[in-house]
């Protein structure tokens, strides 16, 4: 049965939680000077860096600030761009319509993603990035995958002008999360120091 992410108790079809995938792990972390909650969704109970995986970011007022599922359909083709900045606020306006209200879109990017399968060979894709602007000062973005599935977004991520690096914490990017913990290298820029 088709499981979706729910906020604040309201269920959101956008963002779907893979067919039996349960929660493993709920860490409490620090982002942007807030305490957020981390929840990571798998099958299986063992941590595997990389592996597929849906990461969820909420904030102390249990709005969901990040959702990342990292597991996309390697058969299906991308969406076409002509309607993704449409669809793009369709899923702000459910998710929060009034952040949403303060968004202003930047532009949409080709990016590649991947996760790491059971037999341990990297599955790599790409994804469309759905970039906008808030008037409070952050990026926030949508990401499209592979068939037109919702595969992350993110709101309230800050950026070093002087380090030309992102400067919010990446609790929902396992290599991120290594570097931090001492377990792996410091990644290189744009990603934000660990």
């Amino acid at each position: 049965m088709t499981e979706y992410v729910k906020i604040k108790g309201k269920t959101d079809q956008d963002l779907l939680i893979p067919d039996g995938f349960v929660r493993i792990a709920t860490d409490l972390r620090e982002r942007n000077d807030e305490q957020v909650r981390v929840e990571r969704y798998q099958l299986g109970e063992n941590i595997i860096a990389n592996n597929a995986h849906v990461t969820l970011v909420f904030g102390a007022d249990e709005r969901l600030i990040s959702y990342n599922n990292f597991v996309g359909d390697l058969n299906a083709t991308l969406p076409s761009k002509s309607e993704l900045v449409q669809r793009a606020m369709e899923v702000w306006q459910h998710l929060d319509p009034q952040y949403a209200s303060g968004l202003q879109f930047m532009r949409i990017d080709t990016l590649k993603r991947f996760y790491v399968d059971d037999q341990g060979q990297s599955n790599h894709f790409k994804v469309l990035w759905v970039k906008f602007a808030h008037r409070n000062g952050s990026y926030n973005w949508v990401t499209f995958g592979p068939g037109g599935q919702v595969l992350e977004v993110e709101r309230e991520s800050r950026w070093d002008y002087m380090r030309s690096r992102r400067a919010t914490e990446e609790w929902n990017y396992d290599n991120w999360v290594l570097a931090r913990e001492g377990k792996g290298s410091q990644l290189a820029a744009p990603e934000a120091l660990a």
